[in-house]
């Protein structure tokens, strides 16, 4: 990069490299879920409750396995 200070054009490469190292696909595939959660993605902050945390962590964890919540697989 012409013009941009080594030590910038090594943070730039730094994080290039970061980005490369996991798909956020591959990240999540590991998660199992044990019953059939149900989806939500409405996270209840005035009162909270277990299950509505459990369900939108589940929610979450499904869109990420997918690759995003309008893809089906």
């Amino acid at each position: 990069m012409p013009g941009i200070p080594l030590e910038v054009q090594k943070i730039f490469n730094e994080i290039f490299q970061a980005s490369q190292d996991g798909d956020i696909v591959d990240i999540a595939t590991p998660y199992t879920f044990t019953g059939t959660p149900t989806a939500t993605r409405n996270l209840n902050v005035s009162a909270p409750t277990a299950a509505n945390i459990a369900a939108v962590l589940a929610t979450l964890l499904q869109d990420l396995q997918k690759g995003g919540t309008t893809r089906t697989t």
